[in-house]
């Protein structure tokens, strides 16, 4: 993923929107590109600073924003062992198939 290419996504992550593939290379791209990341932050920042002195709130942007992108991470990996585990399940199945249509095929002959 390139800079230009992450700035269209600097607002889909801070409003929870960017997910599955699109999702893990802008994380890996913003923990390589501090420019990047640098940004993102701002834009994380300004929206929830101006969210919670709406509400009047007390917080600390920079421990959440941690904490969100630790989560995403955390998102991704599941999102990554579900996609191996349905990989790994389609390919028991169809194997089970295979041997299932060649029992069959040996038995009726």
């Amino acid at each position: 993923m390139t800079c230009q290419e992450s700035e269209q996504y600097i607002q889909d992550f801070v409003d929870d929107a960017l997910t599955g593939e699109r999702l893990e290379v802008f994380l890996w791209h913003i923990s390589t590109c501090k420019t990047c990341y640098n940004e993102m932050e701002t834009s994380y920042l300004l929206k929830e600073a101006l969210a919670r002195l709406e509400d009047g709130t007390s917080f600390d942007l920079h421990s959440e924003l941690k904490e969100k992108i630790q989560i995403m991470e955390q998102y991704i990996r599941w999102h990554n062992l579900a996609a191996v585990v349905r990989r790994l399940i389609l390919t028991v199945a169809g194997l089970f198939l295979v041997w299932e249509m060649m029992y069959l095929y040996l038995y009726y002959l």
